[in-house]
């Protein structure tokens, strides 16, 4: 009985240890994930990238005209936390595949509404949400392994590129960053949290780089300024090129010399230096 519980015992070790030593190997494309915030709009696009290996690209191992993931593996999927414009066609907030038709000098985009499928096997083009053409360019330097990108940051807009031995697919993402912040605004005006100075400031300066309502925008610093308990540099410098931008000029170099003081004060290297040129522009 002993030696049959001990065989027994043995076995259950041996095969505890053979499933938790199964053999692990490297992906032949590593999975990769980009995550971007783009204004107020989460963006994140999970995909597989192969690498070019000695191999032909565009137009051989990636033929012409036909569907492709856009990677390896299982198709690329995109996702956006808001409603969005990609390429000007508008795209609902939600999780989609990115499809792609290479062309030698055009692609066709496509933003398709399923996701578990494997690479192309399956598609089928009346489940395509939107499509639309991006152009292609040659890249200066080869690129080893497919890499998707996101440049060209703005408030409501950037750059989604598509980047593989030496071309280059890119196309404009627009996103509804102004109109979210103008709705907070809107929504807390007339509350106690608008009359904080960080609010003030924070209104102010999103209407200054924006370029809504500059008037409006150098009340609004100014009023922080004058309401925050210690006074900050960087809230003086803000005003200072609202007041530059309207044409103020004694009123900039009154809030540049301001903010060369208490940058000074507090040892900041970078706005003494933006102090002094405010103050040099003038």
């Amino acid at each position: 009985m002993l030696t049959r519980t001990l065989a027994t015992a043995l076995i259950a070790l041996s095969s505890s240890f053979a499933v938790q030593a199964q053999l692990e190997t490297p992906a032949a494309s590593p999975r990769s994930v980009l995550k971007q915030t783009v204004g107020l709009t989460e963006v994140e696009i999970d995909y597989s990238r192969p690498g070019v290996k000695d191999r032909q690209i565009f137009g051989s191992l990636v033929p012409f005209g036909e569907v492709w993931r856009t990677g390896a593996n299982s198709p690329t999927k995109i996702s956006f936390s808001d409603d969005v414009t990609l390429g000007g066609a508008a795209v609902p907030a939600g999780v989609y595949a990115l499809y792609t038709i290479p062309g030698e000098s055009e692609w066709t985009i496509i933003i398709y509404t399923t996701t578990d499928q494997w690479g192309a096997y399956g598609y089928d083009q009346s489940k395509d949400l939107v499509r639309f053409v991006a152009p292609v360019s040659e890249l200066a330097q080869s690129v080893e392994s497919f890499t998707i990108g996101i440049d060209y940051l703005r408030n409501d807009s950037a750059t989604v590129h598509l980047d593989w031995a030496n071309t280059r697919v890119a196309f404009p993402l627009e996103v509804p960053t102004s109109q979210k912040v103008l709705s907070q605004i809107d929504e807390l005006q007339g509350t106690p949290e608008f009359q904080k100075p960080g609010t003030l400031f924070a209104a102010g300066s999103y209407y200054h780089e924006s370029g809504k309502d500059l008037e409006q925008a150098l009340e609004w610093v100014s009023e922080a300024c004058e309401k925050r308990k210690d006074p900050a540099f960087w809230m003086f410098a803000r005003k200072a090129r609202i007041e530059v931008d309207l044409g103020l000029t004694d009123a900039a170099r009154s809030s540049a010399e301001r903010t060369l003081e208490l940058a000074t004060a507090a040892r900041n290297r970078d706005y003494q230096k933006i102090a002094n040129d405010i103050l040099a522009s003038l």
